[in-house]
């Protein structure tokens, strides 16, 4: 039982190519590497693999922004559009194409206020930014009460108690794997990752590949063994790394400019271009184009990864642990999808 051999989503990326002029120090950093002309026409390796959106997407995007709209401090009218721009309840539905439909909001709620608390953490340093969040940590857990004058903190408390209400067990397992991601927001690693491997560990953690996997398993009610989760761990692995580096790969124009305007610490490129241009010399453009092809290649390796679990007749998979593999290759192809066409990736300037 392969995965799916569907067409690619097809269409030119919108893509904003860099030059050593303004800030950008990369010039200084390695003279050696130069810049390639912008390839504007430059289409990536087509996928086989094809996104899915949960059926309630319009109704659920339309609740959760609304409830942030009311709610979250934001301090402009350009900040509100630029909210309802990203589509952060788009990706959520795209990632958990499968969720329960009384579950999948919550799970939107969840990804969306951790994207803007994200967009917080860009004008803060570290130690500001990891504070912020420790303080956020016990509220999730329940053991404190939020301030109910401070609206991220009465969001993230109600959020965690609807959840529990759901299924205690599933979404406490959420916990630690949210705060790991949010640790890892904040850690001083970030500031000199050197070399492909180290950062990808990183990224592990800061793609929230844990909490992607066990918010998954909230919203579509999954019980899955430990022993049977330990058996596709390198299928989880492989999928963060293309969600990570495909992230990185079209969200490159927002965290450059972000770099030049935010925080000196908080807003500091942290990217697989960015690593492998300094290994190689490649430029930036050139840098993207080896880490698209580098994403299919992780496609290729998934089929593989995935078959072998399949045929393990020592140890064969659940019904429930198949469905959840085929939300593992839903959030590959329902990343992709999104970081194509959301304007916070596509537009950074204006969005």
């Amino acid at each position: 039982m392969p995965p799916s051999l569907l067409a690619d989503y097809d269409e030119v990326p919108l893509l904003v190519e860099k030059t050593s002029s303004g800030r950008d120090e990369r010039a200084i950093l390695v003279p050696a590497a130069p810049l390639a002309p912008a390839a504007t026409h430059f289409s990536p390796p087509p996928s086989r693999l094809v996104a899915r959106c949960h059926p309630l997407e319009k109704q659920i995007t339309a609740q959760v922004d609304d409830h942030f709209l009311t709610h979250w401090p934001f301090k402009t009218e350009k900040e509100r559009r630029k909210f309802v721009a990203a589509g952060f309840s788009r990706v959520t539905c795209l990632y958990f194409p499968l969720s329960l439909d009384d579950r999948i909001h919550l799970a939107c709620r969840l990804l969306t206020l951790l994207f803007l608390i994200d967009d917080l953490l860009e004008d803060m340093s570290l130690e500001d930014g990891r504070a912020y969040n420790e303080r956020l940590m016990p509220i999730a857990r329940g053991d404190i009460q939020p301030e109910r004058s401070v609206p991220v903190e009465w969001i993230m408390y109600d959020l965690w108690e609807m959840m529990r209400s759901h299924d205690r067990q599933l979404a406490n397992d959420v916990l630690e794997p949210t705060f790991t991601f949010m640790r890892a927001q904040t850690d001083q690693a970030r500031l000199s990752i050197r070399g492909m491997g180290p950062y990808l560990e990183y990224r592990e953690k800061d793609v929230g590949k844990a909490l992607l996997c066990s918010l998954m398993r909230f919203t579509m009610g999954l019980h899955v063994s430990p022993d049977e989760l330990v058996s596709v761990q390198h299928i989880e692995q492989n999928v963060a790394k293309h969600l990570s580096v495909l992230n990185d790969i079209l969200s490159w124009d927002k965290e450059f400019i972000a770099a030049q305007t935010g925080h000196p610490e908080g807003s500091a490129i942290c990217s697989a271009v960015q690593v492998l241009a300094d290994e190689t010399l490649l430029s930036y453009a050139a840098a993207k184009r080896v880490l698209w092809t580098m994403c299919r290649e992780w496609e290729y390796e998934h089929d593989r990864l995935v078959e072998q679990r399949i045929r393990n007749e020592e140890f064969p998979p659940s019904g429930n642990l198949l469905r959840y593999i085929r939300g593992l290759e839903y959030q590959i192809s329902g990343n992709e999808l999104w970081s194509k066409t959301t304007l916070r990736y596509n537009a950074p300037a204006t969005a």
